[in-house]
């Protein structure tokens, strides 16, 4: 029987909690500045009100004390679910950010990571459709083991017997020799046991099999994408020669994860949560009546929206050969930033490391130059709820299009829900003085839409690298008139 839980729902990210759902004393930050993760991103405003951030998922909510919130009506156990407020999926866009080849640049250059799984904590009965935290491991884990396989799989001594003709390898089995050759009047044969290295290893094995698993996860999550089973294909490929055999969980008492084996870990942890899970009663994905047990999970979409765009149009220029154009590589801050001081000092006021989001070149690779530069923010741009970030996302697009030197700026937004068409464009004229500069060209402001399907958002970046492509002395005949 399925526990009864009160769980929240309705709410989505960037929202205030207007009908008081969430109870008082719920762990939450002060601010909006300091929402965790943990807390599901709940931050308090000025007049007590609860809002939730750019954080989706499913939860428990806990107190300060860090324990799950019951409440005093039923006595129930509190969970919250938190959907995003735009047209976006976030799993086709976690799984096409996992196949981007910076990946692992993006999760070495967060503070956080951009989804959190918490397999420590009670597994939620939550209702079928929900994907839940077992999706994230699934995919997670396809990652780790394409990161294991094309780099290198744990191999081992173990030693083959065979009966040889002609060949001297190993050593001699001398019992077996007699009875399978002397015994049989086949002296031309010796039977040897010789060691060799293979990948058939318990560590491998465990591998296979929580490959198969996550295979039946997308299926009954309906992941079909084209990304997640190239790599799946590619692990699969690797693990050929692996054995198909049974796990258990004391299997995982014998695996070495230490020394030249350390890179194993992450991957053997998700194995497990994959295979066993790691909650109450291990009844992860496990399906009772109209509902099921999932792992605890957040999402946090600002920065998905934002890898997921960058791998969008990594992909179109992979797709087009002979095109000049390039996406700048993605710059940590703390690593080869683009400065606007030439010698760092910590005295200056101004601040000193930028990172755009979509910075695009042009040129031969021997001499390039920046042509476009755009922000990708999970926003709406027509909601007053933004207007006091206005400035400060405007002026932050404006400075890189200074520093860049660009004629063309633009942010990057998620579709409204009352959009009808992904790709939508948005041309406007920067006034910019030029005081003395040389370059006195017109520069131009764009606002783009995402859809997040596949062919809205291919069509989208196609009309992005479209318009970059065009000079601006083209475009000044149709500003205002592409609005299609």
């Amino acid at each position: 029987m399925v526990p009864k839980i009160n769980m929240i729902s309705g709410l989505r990210d960037w929202s205030p909690d207007y009908d008081k759902l969430i109870p008082k004393g719920t762990a939450a930050a002060k601010s909006m500045i300091g929402v965790v993760a943990k807390e599901m991103g709940l931050y308090i405003d000025e007049k007590g009100r609860y809002h939730t951030s750019g954080y989706v998922g499913v939860g428990w909510l806990k107190d300060y004390q860090g324990k799950i919130v019951v409440s005093s009506k039923n006595g129930m156990k509190t969970a919250i679910k938190i959907e995003p407020r735009f047209s976006m999926d976030p799993w086709e866009m976690l799984v096409k950010v996992l196949n981007d080849p910076e990946y692992e640049l993006y999760t070495s250059g967060m503070e956080d990571s951009f989804f959190e799984i918490y397999t420590g904590e009670e597994l939620i009965p939550a209702p079928n459709t929900e994907s839940g935290g077992e999706l994230l491991a699934a995919l997670s884990f396809v990652k780790e083991c394409e990161g294991i396989c094309k780099n290198h799989l744990r191999q081992a001594m173990a030693f083959k017997e065979e009966n040889f003709n002609g060949k001297v390898v190993g050593n001699i089995q001398v019992s077996k020799h007699i009875k399978k050759n002397i015994s049989q009047a086949r002296e031309d044969r010796i039977f040897y046991r010789y060691p060799v290295f293979t990948v058939d290893t318990l560590e491998n094995r465990i591998l296979k099999s929580a490959l198969a698993k996550a295979r039946n996860i997308f299926r009954n999550n309906g992941i079909r994408a084209r990304e997640i089973g190239n790599m799946y294909k590619y692990c699969e490929n690797a693990l050929k020669v692996v054995h198909s055999t049974g796990v258990t969980k004391s299997d995982f008492s014998k695996i070495n994860t230490s020394g030249f084996n350390s890179h194993y870990k992450p991957v053997m942890e998700l194995a497990k949560v994959i295979l066993f899970g790691k909650g109450v009663n291990d009844l992860v994905g496990k399906e009772m009546e109209d509902a099921k047990y999932i792992i605890p999970y957040t999402i946090n979409m600002e920065s998905l929206f934002e890898f997921y765009i960058r791998a969008l149009i990594k992909d179109y220029l992979k797709r087009d050969p002979d095109s000049d154009i390039r996406l700048d590589d993605y710059r940590m801050s703390q690593k080869n930033p683009l400065q606007t001081l030439k010698e760092a000092d910590k005295k200056a006021y101004l601040m000193n490391k930028y990172v755009p989001d979509i910075a695009l070149l042009k040129g031969d690779g021997k001499k390039e130059r920046y042509i476009a530069v755009f922000d990708v923010k999970y926003q709406n741009s027509r909601n007053s709820v933004y207007a006091e970030s206005r400035r400060h996302n405007s002026h932050q697009l404006l400075f890189y299009t200074l520093l860049l030197n660009v004629r063309k700026c633009g942010f990057i937004f998620p579709m409204q829900n009352t959009d009808d068409e992904s790709g939508h464009i948005d041309l406007y004229a920067l006034n910019i003085q030029t005081g003395d500069a040389m370059d006195s060209s017109e520069r131009e402001y764009t606002q783009w839409t995402s859809g997040n399907n596949s062919g809205s958002d291919n069509r989208l970046v196609e009309r992005i690298m479209e318009y970059v492509k065009r000079d601006s002395d083209n475009l000044k005949t149709e500003r205002g008139e592409d609005n299609a």
